[in-house]
Parts: C-alpha cells; structure tokens; sequence
C-alpha cells in the first residue's frame, strides 16, 4: 500500500450518495459495507435514468475512447445521413461546441494511447465488482457472462475496427474474430449476410438493467440504507456537518457528500466548485416482443450502429447518439427507421413495438469518467461521465470510491479520472 493511503478511516460517517443510477446505487452498497450510514437521494428513484434503458453490457475487454480518428473521420458522412447513428439537434450547436472541441482534442493519437491505458485500467476490475454485487442482492441469474458481439456485412466495416483492435491487442485484452461459419454457430438465429464478428467472449451481458438497480437499491435499504426521492438543488458547505438541500426545502445533514447525478451532475458538481466539460448523449430504445429462436447474447451491427439485446422482457433495439441537452422532446423517427434493417439482421424478428424510451448518457469529451476528491473540498467525491460505459463501470466506480472514503489504496492510479484533468 502506497503512503498517500496509509491511514484508515475507521469510523463509520454519515454520507449522501446523490443519483440512485447503477453507479450511486453501487457506490451506496460498497460504502454501506464499511459501515457508513448512508442516504441515497434521487430525483425519481432508482434506475431512473440511463441505467434502465441501456443495452446491458457489462463490456470489460474494451479500452477504444468515442474520440477514434477512424470514428471521427466518419462523423460528417453520419450526421448527412437521415438514418444514421449520430444526430446534432443544429439549435444545440453553440452549446455542444466547445464539447466537440475537447473531443477532437481528445482525439490525438497520443491522447488516445493514454485515454486506452486508463479505461483497460478502470474496466479491469469490472466483472469482480458487478459479480460482488450481484451475490449480495441474489441477482447472479441477471449478469450473463455470454460475451459480446458486434457482427459486419462489409470487408470495409470489420476493418474500421483495426484500430480498436490494435488498443486491446497491445494491452492483451481478449477478444476473437471469427469468420462467417464460425459466427453462425455462434448465433445461428442470424441472418447468413455477416461475414464477420468481432467477439469479446470474457465480458457480461445484464439481461434487464433497471430490475438488476432496482434490486440493488432494495438490497441497500433492506440492510438500512436511507432511500430518498428528492431534486437535490444545492448544497450547505460553511461548516461541518454539510447540508444537502432539496427542493422542498429539506436539509440532509451529512460528514461526507458523493455526486453521483450521470447527465445532471454537471450544474451541482459546479456549485461544489468543481468545473467540468460533461454533457449528454441521448439514446434511445425500442422493445420488441420475445422470440424464438433468439439470440444469446447482445449483437451490434457494426456498419449501422445499432444493437439487439435479448432482455427478459424481449428484444431491445438501442440506437443513437443525439447531441440536444435535456430538455428538447424525444425524437423517435430514427430508432424507428431501423426496423427494418433490424428485421433483416435477424429474420424472426417481430417488429412490434411493446415500449418505447430516451434516456441521456453523461459523457466526458475524452470518454473517462470523473471519480475523485474535489480538491480543496474535504470529504466531498464526485463519480460521473461513464458515457456509453455506464452499465459495465458503475459498480467498480462505487468500489473505488468507497476504498477512497476509508482511506485504501483502489489499486489504480486515479489521475487520468480527476475532475481538473
């Protein structure tokens, strides 16, 4: 153990873990194992946001930035396409600029050599963390380790992914490639049009993220944790304890504050002080019925970018990056649109639309998170940003966090995740 994490903080402390999102949620259940009495506020409850809606993986071999030179040189072909993966709402360009900004800095090869060092970091303790939690809850049967797969029709598809491939290669992270009659007895439900699949074997699939949460919050409460649904709106730092104040004028007294908010983490993280570039990526789903024979796993469709995810509740279509904030109205034509090319993925598809959904990734332009100390603030933490990674860091985020509160070391070097990178 390093010096800097020498000294233990024994003593339980009250704590407010703001957002019931998988990360809060995790980070409330690790800290709870150390003692700590902990209330967990959220402005709708648990698995309210991002965390119900996303495609499920739990993708620990990946270490490839959104920020990619090979990803980036194909945006302007994107956007001019009205089916396409990635959408700019143009009334939100003045406000997403300076983000885009960041991002293509980001994307220098050098930055992104070191933005793959830190993510193969963080994503290594992925699985043990969400299997951690998933044994205490009685939820083993939710975390699927079947792998994940993205599947090409094209030689020109399967080669856009040399690159990210090259990152894991060089950080011997474990992924396949297999050829068209191997990825048939993969997934034989498919259709024969793929030539490729690029597979990831030893990663994890949630098979109904919002219940695997919400069962995670129920775990946290029925061991004594403090659950409450409120719009945190500010904060009393003049003196110890702290105040977390709430919209209808409550005051949660408390010895350490954790912001854990995904997309409105950025407002509150500035009223703690703490300045960051974090903005939000829609995206969105369609549920579909059940099926079978239907898939065992997830499988993206690499060209078009969009994902069918075998859910207990039926099939989820995911798909888009939409740059438009928080507040402009959901836009489902696009999702909707892919029906079609969804069905010729995979032939028993019934395009029946159960439910529809929009929910809003907090993204960091370099694609890491924020996890850390404030500094100059003690005993206040911040834990947002996961972007697309949400599902798959949430749990190792609230590990970390938690052996930072106690004073232990997290066994990573956390510079590449402070809030003033």
């Amino acid at each position: 153990m390093s010096g800097a994490f020498a000294e233990l903080e024994t003593r339980p402390r009250s704590i407010a873990v703001i957002g019931a999102g998988v990360v809060g949620v995790s980070t409330a259940l690790f800290l709870q194992r150390d003692g700590h009495a902990v209330t967990l506020i959220d402005r709708e409850g648990p698995a309210s946001g991002a965390s119900f809606g996303n495609a499920g993986g739990v993708v620990s071999a990946s270490c490839a930035p959104l920020g990619m030179p090979s990803v980036l040189r194909r945006v302007p072909r994107m956007l001019m396409d009205p089916m396409g993966p990635l959408v700019l709402r143009w009334r939100y360009l003045p406000r997403i600029t300076p983000w885009l900004v960041r991002l293509l800095w980001a994307s220098r090869p050098s930055r992104v050599e070191e933005i793959a060092d830190a993510l193969a970091a963080l994503n290594g303790g992925v699985e043990a963390a969400w299997r951690s939690l998933a044994a205490q809850a009685e939820i083993a049967e939710l975390l699927r380790p079947v792998g994940w797969l993205e599947v090409f029709e094209t030689d020109a598809g399967f080669a856009s992914t040399a690159a990210e491939r090259d990152l894991m290669a060089r950080r011997g992270l474990t992924f396949e490639v297999l050829n068209a009659d191997e990825l048939r007895q993969l997934e034989p439900s498919l259709a024969p049009i793929f030539k490729y699949g690029f597979f990831m074997p030893g990663c994890s699939f949630v098979a109904n993220p919002g219940r695997a949460v919400e069962r995670l919050a129920e775990d946290f409460v029925g061991r004594g944790g403090r659950l409450v649904i409120a719009q945190v709106t500010g904060f009393g730092l003049a003196g110890r304890p702290y105040q977390v104040l709430a919209e209808a004028g409550d005051a949660i007294d408390t010895d350490v504050i954790v912001l854990t908010a995904g997309a409105w983490s950025r407002g509150l993280a500035r009223q703690l002080g703490a300045s960051v570039p974090l903005d939000t990526e829609r995206g969105y789903h369609l549920m579909l019925p059940s099926l079978e024979p239907g898939l065992g796993r997830p499988a993206i469709h690499g060209e078009m970018s969009f994902s069918l995810s075998p859910m207990e509740q039926g099939t989820r279509l995911t798909s888009q990056a939409e740059f438009a904030g928080l507040e402009a109205p959901p836009d489902f034509r696009r999702v909707r649109g892919l029906l079609g090319a969804a069905k010729r993925m995979l032939p028993s598809l019934e395009i029946e639309e159960m439910s529809n959904w929009l929910g809003f990734r907090p993204s960091m332009p370099d694609s890491l998170p924020v996890i850390g100390p404030i500094a100059g603030l003690p005993d206040v933490y911040l834990g947002f940003g996961h972007g697309h990674n949400g599902m798959s860091q949430g749990p190792v985020t609230g590990r970390i966090l938690a052996d930072l509160i106690a004073g232990r070391d997290p066994g990573i070097d956390l510079a590449p995740y402070r809030a003033d990178r």
